[in-house]
């Protein structure tokens, strides 16, 4: 796969998208960019890399830091599970000492009924809710790919749609303040359509391509609820490590023994406790494990997606089935020679992710938290910025085997030949996605109502389990749409790397899906030359403009 991938580049001897109409013998795998602004900008096209563990020592500190949190676990929860039992039976003995044992005697068995029906009602509506999230969602995904630009051009509608109703809701009910706010939003999201309506048909035809490569490798979102799995294991985990840990008596001290109030107005009282050094090291370490593993395991998907991706456009007899090796060869990659450099961007995301806590922490802590509020929007800032940048770099990752600088310093050239005044936020298939995920949990979550209503119904009895149904299977429809069309987004971020690096290989391979990309770049800028284009944001990234 890798082989044939790699090959495929080596063939072309120059790509349409980047370098002039009639390029010279010594062009080859250079892109020029002759429609951007001055001074000319170069870059060398990527290149599929030979098999090695990438940033090698990233991948094993973070598998050190697994063993050290499994490790805490076997440690800890003996002594967890003592004091869950302790607490248990102080509960109990409080319980019995105010019951009546007579009355305990004559109702325990209409509670072991309850209990039953209340189980049978819990898995009836988890069973209807994992099954039927799946089902709307690949109908969704049907539905896209042959009706993407009506789709794109309805969620604009629908945005301008829901906020004119909140605003007048809002009249009615006498809040002034916010139908003004909904008012503007309305009038700016109108403007927004309005400036980006051209573009809608180029960002259909990047949809429709990337929901023809999940449909054709269904495996991947098995990839994203694996994930899923792994990372509720993990969660569980982390938390018997964390809270083991918290109980060991060193982590602890006693503030004071009477009232006291320092020069801010921060006051303790006699018993409360801090944080030792020891404790405060140990709790920012494992909030930036469990940040780190999330970003981890949330990237392992986003690259083998890309991978995936790739081969199906240079090896498409690679990547058309549903656990294709397309979808497995690019796992395997990114679960070993690419984790090191995934584990690389990952922690940088959450260095930063971990500081800006601590910082909302401590402006909750003190009252004079002006300073700290700032530094917190600019590391909100930062963090945005690098989890952009990350979006990309984590493509060339999985399409090239990059390590991550090498993948960053690609971004870096390609947004600095595209032009960074060009990019823009335009979002549109990730709102389309957004408001598809809500509506399969609104689905969900009334099939499980109906689900409750008929319980209660054959129970002649009313339990209040509405509303819980509902949120039951709107969660789980949330979830469950998310891991279906979640993928479609890192799919949509490769197809727009591919077309922008190799458009005559895409083209070869797939020349319905890349002449209706051409007819519609065509279509939405006829004064622009193809061959000199900047990046824009189509799905919350940057696509070609």
């Amino acid at each position: 796969n890798q082989r044939n991938h790699a090959s495929h580049h080596a063939r072309t001897a120059a790509v349409a998208v980047a370098v002039p109409s009639s390029p010279s013998p010594s062009s080859k795998n250079q892109f020029e960019i002759v429609g951007a602004e001055p001074p000319t900008v170069s870059w060398s096209r990527g290149e599929v890399q030979p098999p090695a563990f990438r940033d090698k020592w990233f991948a094993i500190a973070f598998l050190l830091h697994i063993v050290t949190v499994i490790s805490a676990v076997i440690a800890f929860y003996p002594n967890l599970l003592s004091e869950i039992s302790a607490n248990r039976t102080d509960n109990n003995a409080d319980d019995d000492a105010a019951e009546d044992y007579s009355d305990k005697d004559n109702t325990s068995d209409d509670d072991n009924d309850d209990d039953g029906w209340m189980l049978g009602w819990l898995l009836t509506v988890f069973s209807v809710s994992l099954v039927g999230a799946p089902v709307l969602s690949m109908l969704v995904l049907g539905v896209m790919s042959r009706n993407a630009k009506k789709l794109l051009e309805g969620s604009l509608i629908f945005s301008i749609a829901i906020n004119v109703i909140l605003m007048v809701v809002e009249l009615v009910a006498g809040i002034p303040g916010g139908a003004l706010m909904h008012a503007i939003m309305a009038a700016l999201l109108v403007w927004y359509s309005k400036s980006v309506w051209h573009r809608i048909p180029y960002a259909a035809s990047n949809l429709k391509a990337a929901v023809t490569v999940i449909r054709l490798n269904g495996g991947i979102t098995l990839v994203s609820l694996g994930a899923l799995m792994v990372l509720f294991v993990w969660t569980i985990a982390w938390t018997v490590a964390f809270t083991g840990t918290s109980l060991e008596p060193d982590l602890m001290t006693t503030k004071a023994t009477e009232h006291s109030c320092d020069a801010n107005g921060n006051c303790v009282e006699p018993g409360d406790s801090q944080l030792t050094t020891l404790g405060g090291i140990l709790y920012c370490l494992f909030f930036l494990s469990f940040y780190w593993t999330n970003e981890v395991i949330r990237n392992v998907v986003r690259t083998t997606v890309a991978g995936t991706v790739g081969t199906w456009i240079f090896s498409p007899s690679e990547a058309s089935s549903f656990c294709s090796s397309g979808v497995t060869d690019s796992l395997t990659r990114s679960t070993t020679y690419s984790l090191g450099s995934i584990c690389f961007g990952s922690l940088i995301v959450a260095v930063v992710q971990l500081i800006r806590n601590l910082l909302q922490s401590s402006a909750r802590n003190r009252r004079n938290g002006i300073v700290s509020c700032i530094a917190q929007c600019l590391l909100a800032f930062i963090e945005g910025l690098v989890r952009y940048f990350n979006k990309w770099a984590f493509v060339y990752v999985g399409l090239y085997g990059y390590s991550y600088l090498e993948a960053g310093k690609s971004v870096m050239e390609l947004f600095q030949a595209r032009g960074w005044s060009a990019i823009i936020s335009d979002n549109l298939v990730n709102r389309l996605l957004s408001i598809c995920i809500l509506v399969i949990g609104l689905l969900t979550g009334v099939a499980s109502t109906i689900v409750s209503f008929i319980f209660e119904e054959a129970e002649h009895s009313d339990n209040g389990i509405l509303l819980p149904g509902f949120l039951t299977g709107f969660l789980i429809g949330m979830v469950m749409a998310s891991l279906v069309l979640g993928v479609v987004s890192s799919a949509v971020d490769a197809i727009i790397v591919c077309f922008a690096e190799a458009p005559g290989e895409f083209k070869e391979n797939h020349p319905a899906i890349a002449q209706e990309m051409q007819t519609t770049w065509d279509a939405a800028w006829p004064t622009v030359d193809f061959n000199g284009v900047a990046m824009v944001s189509l799905d919350g990234g940057i696509g070609i403009v």
